[in-house]
């Protein structure tokens, strides 16, 4: 048995022991306590022993993974070191035979394209020549189409751009004739519907006017009438007491209700 599972029974024990009554003592097994004690002292150097034979091991083994990481890192850096220099090597070859390779075919392109732009030049000049030639043959007879199709097409131009005009002058100028008619339709209107109002009260006033005065005429009409028929009455009268003192004759009751009919 190891020392730490030694130790647990010791804890086991204490946890175990009765408390003292009126104190913070425990009572345990002193003899078990002390057997163990002798175990882990009997068991302790055989631990410390194997502690230390595990802590040399890692020792020994963290110094061979530092040799083996420094010989492996020595190695690769000489193997880097090869392949970089096996492979300049190889770059520095590679650039020489491109630089001469590329020096050729350079040489034979400018060579080729001499002959090539030295051949292209003698075609054109005789192609120049040949259609010179025929250009001088055709000038005459074309020259004339070109000037007719130029001049037709001008004016077609010059007439679709006329007839454009025209129409957008004509849309122009009928929305300005329909605009001025309807500004014109709308004051008639206005100057219709004023005058027609303004008439309406003159007529009105001229109606009213006509009532008062003819009121006016009949009442001052019946004013005469009355008046005429008051003086009438009284001349009536006076004629009747002339007579009546010329004659002295008395008239009877019935004699002035007819006088008076």
């Amino acid at each position: 048995m190891n020392v730490e599972k030694l130790l647990d029974q010791i804890e086991d024990i204490i946890d175990a022991g009765s408390k003292v009554p009126f104190s913070n003592k425990t009572g345990i097994e002193a003899d078990a306590v002390r057997d163990i004690i002798t175990q882990i002292r009997t068991n302790l150097p055989a631990e410390l022993t194997q502690a230390k034979s595990v802590l040399a091991d890692r020792n020994n083994l963290l110094v061979k993974a530092k040799n083996e990481a420094v010989n492996a890192v020595t190695s690769a850096q000489e193997k880097s070191r090869a392949l970089i220099s096996t492979a300049e090597d190889r770059v520095r070859d590679l650039v020489l035979k491109t630089e001469n390779y590329s020096k050729n075919k350079i040489e034979e392109a400018e060579n080729q394209a001499r002959r090539i732009i030295e051949e292209a030049n003698e075609e054109a000049k005789s192609i120049r020549a040949t259609a010179q030639m025929e250009a001088s043959a055709m000038v005459e007879s074309s020259e004339i189409v070109i000037q007719s199709k130029a001049t037709a097409e001008m004016y077609v131009r010059s007439a679709q751009e006329d007839a454009t005009s025209m129409l957008e002058g004509a849309k122009a100028q009928a929305e300005n004739v329909i605009n001025a008619a309807n500004e014109q339709a709308a004051r008639t209107m206005e100057d219709a519907r004023v005058r027609a109002d303004e008439a309406i009260d003159k007529a009105n006033k001229w109606s009213a006017e006509i009532r008062v005065a003819a009121g006016d005429f009949i009442e001052e009409i019946m004013e005469k009438a009355n008046t005429a028929i008051g003086n009438s009455y009284n001349e009536i009268q006076a004629a009747r007491a002339s007579i009546r003192g010329v004659t002295s004759r008395v008239e009877t009751p019935e004699e002035v209700a007819a006088t008076e009919e």
